[in-house]
Order: C-alpha cells, then structure tokens, then sequence
C-alpha cells in the first residue's frame, strides 16, 4: 500500500465518523432551509426513536460481529484469495470495480429483503417510518444491520477488495444513503440530470411510498442504473411528489414507531 492507502486505513474510524456525523448535520441543516415536503409536528419524536435505533444498531455490531469488512478485506490479501486479489488490474480500476461491483450486490441484497417474507418483516422497520427524512437512513433493525454485513463479509472476502477501496465504498455508500433519504428540495432539472446515473432523494422517496408496485422500486443505493437495467425503476409516484402517502399501511399509529415496537416489529403479523 502506498502513504495515501495507509492514511486512509489507519483513520478509518475517524473518517467514517467524520463524514458520517457531517453529512448527517448538512443535511438536517437543508432539510430545514429547503425543505421538499412539510414536516408534523411528530417528526422530533420519530426523529429521537431513528437515533437511538442508530445507537443501539451500533451496540449490536460492536459485540455480536467479530470482524469488521477492513479485517475480511487484509485476511483475503495476505491469502491472496479474492477476485480482485487474484486478476491483475491496475488500482484505479481495482477501485472502480469494487466501488460498482459492491453497489450491484447491496442492491440485489435490497431486491432479496423485499421478496423474501421473513426478511421483509426485519427490513419493513425502515419503511415504518411516517416521515421521509435524513433520519430514515438510519432506520433499521438491528437483525437487518447484522445479516448485512455477514453478506458483506462475504462478499469481501470472494471479491478481494483492496483495503481502503472498501473502506471508501463504504463512505460512499454511507453518504449515498444519507442524501438519498434527505427531506431537501432538488431543482427538476438537476434531479432528472443527477438521477441519470446516481439515486437522488425524489427517486428514492418513491421506495418508500404505501402503494405496493412504488415500494417495490427503486431499490438502488449509490447508482440509479441498476434499477433501469433490471427493470425496476418507476420515475414518478402515482400521487405525486407532494400528495404520496410515505410508510405502510398496517404500521401508521404513533406507537408503532417507538423504539421498543420497532425492535418488536418482525415479530409481529401482516405485511
């Protein structure tokens, strides 16, 4: 590893918090400033309850997942296994690939979670959410966090990323989510010019929608392609950007989004 990859893997706990605790801030900061839909009076409760999710999410992983993606991604180097480890190619392309690469795999983990039922009941807590928010990003049950990252695991080690490649999808990926979800009010034109290759907060606010066919969409994390090439991508919400109702509709009373009824939620019936 060259001095820039070391830097990037010995700080990389302080620049996933960095970029994780900053984009966070900007992005409440212009949810407030330009706001794309007016939020009740409810939103600093359901707010409170996505961060202390957040919190108890990290808890989980800190004692309940031994390795972390940077651990799998040097074990898979030293062993040269791994694809990427295996292929000779130069390092830009070892990051393109891994970055475009490990996007096309969170979405199909995304399409796997809708189909399958017992998934579906840990990953609707995220869609439970009433509101549409930078908040929701981080909305999900602690079940859901731990599978995924066992699938990261994997995927790391049979990938063969370079260390600090995966570490900077991660950041990215983290960043996508964060403004993906974000309340903030995007120019049509800039929307429909972003959206042509990245997810933008209107195209993925239609995931959220209550209507079946619209939640069942636009599953895509950094990249918009992968919902047009797979025949997932719907452009617009039936009602409109303005009327769409967010959430389910079998989770729509205020309890239903308090903390303890989140982390109950899988266990409860009905889609």
């Amino acid at each position: 590893m060259n001095q820039f990859q070391i830097y990037f893997v010995e700080h990389q706990t302080e620049l996933r918090m960095v970029s994780f605790a900053g984009l966070i801030l900007i992005f409440a900061g212009l949810e407030i400033i330009w706001p794309r839909r007016t939020a009740d009076e409810q939103s600093k409760f359901r707010r409170l309850n996505n961060l202390t999710l957040l919190f108890v999410n990290f808890i989980a992983v800190r004692y309940l997942v031994p390795w972390a993606t940077l651990d799998v991604a040097l074990i898979a180097a030293e062993r040269d296994f791994g694809l990427l480890n295996i292929i000779s190619v130069p390092m830009f392309l070892s990051v393109i690939l891994t970055i475009v690469i490990f996007d096309f795999l969170i979405y199909i983990q995304h399409i796997i979670f809708h189909k399958l039922s017992f998934l579906w009941r840990i990953h609707r807590v995220h869609h439970t959410d009433l509101e549409f928010d930078v908040t929701t990003a981080i909305r999900f049950h602690p079940f859901e966090i731990i599978l995924s990252m066992f699938y990261k695991l994997i995927a790391v080690y049979l990938i063969g990323p370079l260390a600090f490649a995966i570490i900077l999808y991660e950041i990215i990926l983290n960043a996508a989510a964060l403004f993906g979800h974000s309340n903030i009010m995007l120019s049509t034109k800039f929307d429909s010019a972003l959206r042509t290759l990245f997810v933008t907060p209107d195209m993925h606010r239609i995931h959220h929608s209550v209507i079946r066919n619209e939640t069942d969409s636009n599953y895509g994390n950094v990249f918009s392609i992968w919902d047009k090439v797979f025949n997932t991508y719907r452009a617009l919400p039936e009602a409109g950007y303005d009327d769409m109702v967010i959430g389910l509709d079998k989770f729509r009373q205020p309890s239903s989004g308090q903390v303890l009824q989140l982390l109950k939620n899988p266990f409860t019936t009905g889609r």
